[in-house]
């Protein structure tokens, strides 16, 4: 079973959000090319929804979220 910590859950939420804000600066800025841009918030963007989701889900204290993959 994998269990996930509401911290952890926040980190990788935070890393995908930081990840796809940095994408949307460096293509505004022209120093991505549009195919990279879309490559990274394809990939991106579910990873965020994931992550918010589990976030939203985990409990403060020694209880962890069961696997959520059904």
């Amino acid at each position: 079973m994998i269990e996930m910590k509401k911290k952890t859950a926040f980190i990788l939420m935070l890393a995908a959000g930081v990840a796809g804000v940095v994408a949307i600066a460096l293509w505004v800025l022209d120093l991505i090319p549009l195919w990279l841009y879309e490559a990274v918030l394809v990939i991106d963007f579910p990873l965020f929804v994931l992550f918010l989701g589990l976030w939203w889900m985990a409990r403060e204290g020694e209880a962890d979220i069961p696997f959520l993959g059904y």
